[in-house]
């Protein structure tokens, strides 16, 4: 199945540092303030790997997340390893670029790996067809990524300005 409709990307220019924005989106725990799926998360004792809670209306969910570029200041990705942490299903990312003493572009970035046709798979004939659950989770990104940046961004200035 081609996949390559099922990336996005989105950019918003916030009035905070890039350490400062690294530090909020790197935080799992506050993730849920911000995202309209998210609802936290909490690190394993190494810190590379943990476990991200969701909901959707009455659904609820936990899928397993691996760290994979965590840059202080300039990029924190993760990938989504499903219910069971088997399977690379999605790749998150912020990246961060100072634009100004002050300011930084923050762009989130959301892609579909190649392992989720087998993690979807592995759900069973009862989680309906691939590409119904796809085009949800595209549609849900698109709504969702601008709204969790002028969270994210709100957040920022909202810190910024009690400094």
């Amino acid at each position: 199945m081609d996949l390559t409709p099922y990336q996005r990307t989105e950019q918003l220019v916030i009035e905070a540092a890039p350490d400062a924005l690294y530090d909020l989106v790197a935080d799992v725990a506050r993730m849920g303030e911000w995202s309209p799926v998210c609802t936290g998360g909490e690190y394993d004792a190494d810190g590379q790997w943990f476990t991200g809670h969701n909901r959707i209306g009455r659904t609820t969910w936990s899928t397993r997340c691996r760290v994979a570029v965590a840059d202080r200041g300039r990029e924190f990705t993760f990938v989504n390893y499903g219910l069971d942490g088997t399977f690379e299903m999605v790749r998150w990312g912020f990246l961060l670029r100072a634009t100004s003493p002050t300011t930084t572009e923050v762009t989130q970035t959301w892609e579909v790996l190649p392992g989720y046709v087998d993690g979807f798979a592995a759900e069973g004939p009862e989680a309906g067809e691939l590409k119904d659950r796809l085009d949800f989770m595209k549609a849900m990104a698109e709504r969702g990524m601008p709204e969790t940046l002028e969270s994210i961004r709100q957040a920022a200035e909202r810190a910024t300005a009690d400094e």
